[in-house]
């Protein structure tokens, strides 16, 4: 089957190439029916405009590029799924890649961006400092917005959470039903972290509990299994310690998530000797064993916003005037059995 291209619709449509592309692009000049019948008959015919000679044309892609940590969990899906519906409201394409919490590989993902001519970038750095100079390059030319992991050195819109705050909650819980001796669980080399352990921290002076340096552990994160390996070596540490803790909170969904199941290949009752709480966006928490209390963050909600603002900064002439927001989220908690029995 041959490829629809410009030309042929506008064969078939017995118009001048001039008009379909006009009203394929929304464009005033155009009148409503003919545009609805272009873009119809477009869409039937499986057109797909060359995105090269559209950029040769108009120096624009209408394509959004996200680059993001890692893609293995629901929280991710969500945070992306509520981008695609934003983007494609806007009338933009999306491409995203994973940098698997590789430094390398996200500068390699964010030079692919530039190469590819995206119109903007939505970015999701690794840690506070990871690729900086080559991001602050970058955001010379491209407008970026940084998502989840906001705790980033660059003057552009940010979009995440109340990271301090929920963590703050998450103790706070734990402290009211008499878990007083609470371990908490980090990403190590992680953007979120900083944030979430100031929570932890915060939530301790407040209730005059010190905090006790051993229960705070760094996990490594780069693949399931060096993660898996260490959160068992941790739970054991932790457990032959003078004092044990009574508690674990978790830094971030794949640490949250996947400590319940070291906990039961250890044969540690929870919550009756460690009750688990932690940031967790996965739709089967009810599903595990026990089911899991979490910090839910409003994924969609953070994908939305991120690319309304970053269509704002592309549309915008003059971004000198632009006044950088850095918007957080509430979380919420949700309450079952890992923590309440």
């Amino acid at each position: 089957m041959a490829k629809t291209t410009l030309k042929s619709l506008a064969q078939a449509l017995n118009m001048s190439v001039s008009t379909v592309s006009k009203a394929l692009n929304d464009s005033y000049e155009i009148s409503e029916v003919t545009k609805r019948t272009v873009q119809e008959f477009a869409k039937k015919h499986n057109y797909q405009p060359n995105v090269h000679a559209k950029f040769l044309k108009t120096g624009k892609t209408n394509t959004i590029g996200v680059v993001l940590p890692k893609m293995t969990g629901s929280f991710e899906a969500q945070i992306i799924a509520g981008m695609q519906k934003a983007a494609t409201a806007h009338h933009y394409r999306t491409i995203i890649m994973n940098t698997m919490e590789n430094e390398e590989l996200e500068k390699l993902a964010l030079q692919s961006m530039l190469d590819k001519s995206v119109d903007g970038i939505l970015f999701c750095p690794i840690h506070e400092e990871s690729n900086i100079d080559l991001a602050k390059q970058i955001l010379k030319t491209t407008p970026v917005v940084i998502f989840d992991r906001t705790h980033y050195p660059i003057e552009t819109h940010k979009v995440g959470v109340l990271n301090a705050e929920g963590m703050y909650n998450a103790c706070k819980h734990l402290i009211d039903i008499d878990r007083r001796k609470i371990a908490i669980f980090c990403g190590a080399h992680q953007g979120i972290t900083t944030k979430r352990l100031s929570g932890y921290i915060e939530a301790h002076h407040d209730f005059q509990i010190p905090v006790t340096p051993e229960y705070i552990v760094h996990c490594n994160v780069k693949s399931l299994v060096d993660l898996q390996d260490d959160l068992e070596k941790h739970v054991k540490s932790l457990l032959q310690l003078p004092e044990p803790p009574n508690a674990i909170v978790g830094v971030a969904d794949t640490i949250t998530t996947h400590l319940l199941g070291i906990l039961a290949k250890l044969d540690i009752k929870v919550p009756e000797t460690l009750a688990v709480i932690g940031f967790a966006n996965t739709d089967l928490v009810l599903s595990l064993n026990p089911s899991l209390s979490t910090i839910r963050q409003p994924t969609t909600e953070i994908g939305e916003i991120s690319v309304h603002k970053l269509v704002e900064i592309m549309q915008k002439k003059n971004r000198s005037q632009i006044e950088w927001e850095d918007i957080k989220l509430p979380t919420s908690i949700q309450l079952r059995r890992s923590t309440i029995g």
